[in-house]
C-alpha cells in the first residue's frame, strides 16, 4: 500500500535535517497508527540503523539478538552497543524505544550520557512508541535521564476521514455507504487499510466474513495489544471505566455507578485515561464552557469503541467458540453502532467546511440540557450543534443512519428541541440541517444531505 498523508510531520523532519548537530526526534502514537511507516518514508533511501526493541528480553539476550540480525559485532555491554552504532551511523532508528524500560531502564541513563557526549556530531536519532504513558514518562518527566534531550516530538493521531475513503477507493472498496460501515470499525489506523488490501476484501460482506467471523481472534488479541502494554497491573480498573463509557455510561456519575466507586476515585482514573493515556476526550454542550458539569465521556479511537460494544464485552463467546452468536450479536447491534459514527462523520464534514453552511461555525459539537417536563421526559439531545458568536448564528442537526427519512418529522422535532437551547434566544439566527442516508421527500426549511449528496460534496472539496 502506499503511503499517505503526513505531510505535515514529513515538513518537520525534513527541516530538522538541515541541524548539524545531534537531533533527537521522538514519536508517539498507538498500533497501526504509522508511526514506523513515517519514520521509514522518511529515511527512505539513507543508509540508517534500525533496531526493534521487544518486550521482556534481558539485556545480554537483546544485544546477542539485534548484533546477530544487524551483522555487528558482538557486544556484553549496552554502553558499547550504543557508542558504536553513535560512531558509525548518522542516523539511528529505535522502534518501540519505551520497551528499553522492561530489559534495563539503565539503558536510558546511558543514552543521556551519550547524546550529552556527541552533541556536537551530525547524527539523527529517532525513537517510537507505543505506550502514551512511558513515553511520556521517558522524556517528559523532570527526574528522568532522558528529560529535556528530545529536540522534537510527534503524536500521530489517525488519519483524517477523507484520506480513509481515499485508502479505501484505492483498494478497491468503492461504495460510500460500506466506507463509512468499515470507517465506524477502523477509524483512520492506516494498517487496518494494508491488512484489509492483502487481504482482498473488496466490499463490505467481505469485510464481515473476514473480520467478524474468521480473523474474529484477531480482532480480540489486536484489541488487547493496544491496551495491555498501557495499563499494567490496573488494567482491569481502565477496562471497566472504558467497558461502561463504550455501552452508553457517559458522565461521570453512571461511570461511577459502573465502576462501583466514588466520583473523586472515578475521576481520577478518567483523568488518567485522558491525559496519560489519550485515549478518552470529554464533550461538553457547545453553549457551554470545556469545565460544564454537563461533560460526557467518549472513547477517541473508533476501533477501541467498537472493541469494548463487541468483542471485550463477549469474550467468553469467543473463548468458547461461540461465534456464529457473536457474529449475530454484532449484526443486531451494528446499524446503531454505525450510526453513532456517522454523527462523527457529520460533524468532521461540517466543521472543515465539507458541507458550506450560510455561516462559518466557530466551534462544533454536540447539544444537550434539561427542561421542565414531565416525568422520564425533561432532557434533549441534539447531534449537531455548530455557532458563531460575532455573526450569532446557530446550527442544528440531526443525524439518521436511515433510508426513506422524512425530514418534514425531523425537522419538527428539532425545532421543538431547540427551544430549549440557552443561548442568545432573543437575536439568534438559527439554521437546520439533516443528514441521512436518503429522504423520503424535500423540505425548504432546512439544508437536507443524504449520501449521494455528501459524497458529491467530498468529491468537489478533493478537486479544489
Amino acid at each position: 500500500m502506499k503511503f499517505y498523508d503526513r505531510e505535515k510531520e514529513l515538513s518537520l523532519l525534513r527541516n530538522l535535517d538541515k541541524a548539524k548537530n545531534l537531533r533527537f526526534v521522538v514519536v508517539k502514537g498507538m498500533r497501526r497508527i504509522g508511526k514506523t511507516s513515517l519514520l521509514l518514508k522518511h529515511l527512505k533511501d539513507r543508509d540508517f540503523l534500525y533496531a526493534f526493541v521487544p518486550k521482556g528480553k534481558t539485556p545480554e539476550l537483546f544485544l546477542e539478538d539485534i548484533c546477530a540480525e544487524l551483522k555487528l559485532p558482538v557486544f556484553s555491554k549496552m554502553n558499547g552497543f550504543l557508542r558504536y552504532i553513535f560512531d558509525r551511523y548518522k542516523f539511528i532508528f529505535f522502534d518501540e524505544f519505551q520497551n528499553f524500560y522492561f530489559i534495563d531502564s539503565s539503558i536510558y541513563s546511558e543514552m543521556q550520557k551519550l547524546i550529552d557526549e556527541y552533541s556536537n556530531k551530525e547524527i539523527a536519532i529517532f525513537a517510537t512508541g507505543s505506550s502514551y504513558s512511558l513515553m511520556k514518562k521517558i522524556f517528559s518527566d523532570y527526574s528522568k535521564a532522558l528529560y529535556g534531550r528530545r529536540d522534537i516530538e510527534i503524536t500521530l493521531d489517525e488519519l483524517p476521514l477523507l484520506t480513509s475513503f481515499e485508502m479505501m477507493n484505492d483498494i478497491g472498496i468503492r461504495k460510500f455507504e460500506e466506507q463509512i460501515k468499515i470507517w465506524a470499525v477502523f477509524g483512520g489506523m492506516p494498517k487496518s487499510y494494508a491488512l484489509m488490501e492483502k487481504l482482498s476484501i473488496k466490499s463490505f460482506s467481505d469485510f464481515e466474513e473476514i473480520f467478524f467471523k474468521e480473523q474474529i481472534r484477531t480482532l480480540m488479541d489486536e484489541g488487547a495489544a493496544i491496551l495491555i502494554s498501557e495499563f499494567g497491573g490496573d488494567y482491569k480498573i481502565f477496562y471497566s471505566l472504558l467497558e461502561a463509557i463504550s455501552i452508553g455510561r457517559t458522565t461521570l456519575s453512571e461511570i461511577s455507578s459502573v465502576f462501583g466507586s466514588d466520583a473523586t476515585t472515578t475521576n481520577r482514573y478518567l483523568t488518567l485515561l485522558r491525559n496519560d493515556y489519550n485515549l478518552i476526550i470529554k464533550q461538553s454542550p457547545i453553549t457551554e464552557s470545556a469545565k460544564s458539569k454537563r461533560g460526557r465521556y467518549m472513547i477517541k479511537n473508533n476501533f477501541l469503541r467498537f472493541w469494548f460494544s463487541f468483542i471485550k464485552r463477549h469474550e467468553s463467546l469467543i473463548e468458547q467458540g461461540r461465534i456464529k452468536e457473536l457474529t449475530n450479536i454484532i449484526s443486531e447491534n451494528l446499524n446503531s453502532f454505525i450510526g453513532r459514527a456517522f454523527e462523527e462523520v457529520c460533524k468532521y464534514l461540517v466543521a472543515e467546511r465539507i458541507v458550506q453552511l450560510p455561516f462559518i461555525c466557530q466551534s462544533i459539537g454536540r447539544q444537550w440540557g434539561n427542561f421542565k417536563g414531565e416525568t422520564g421526559r425533561n432532557e434533549y439531545e441534539i447531534d449537531i450543534a455548530g455557532v458563531n458568536q460575532k455573526t450569532k448564528d446557530i446550527l442544528f442537526g440531526e443525524c439518521k443512519w436511515k433510508d426513506n427519512v422524512n425530514p418534514e418529522e425531523i425537522l419538527s422535532r428539532l425545532k421543538e428541541k431547540a427551544k430549549y437551547v440557552k443561548w442568545n434566544n432573543n437575536n439568534r439566527k438559527e439554521h437546520y440541517i439533516i443528514f441521512a442516508k436518503s429522504f423520503s421527500k424535500t423540505t425548504k426549511d432546512a439544508m437536507l444531505f443524504d449520501l449521494r449528496r455528501i459524497e458529491q460534496n467530498i468529491e468537489k472539496n478533493r478537486t479544489l
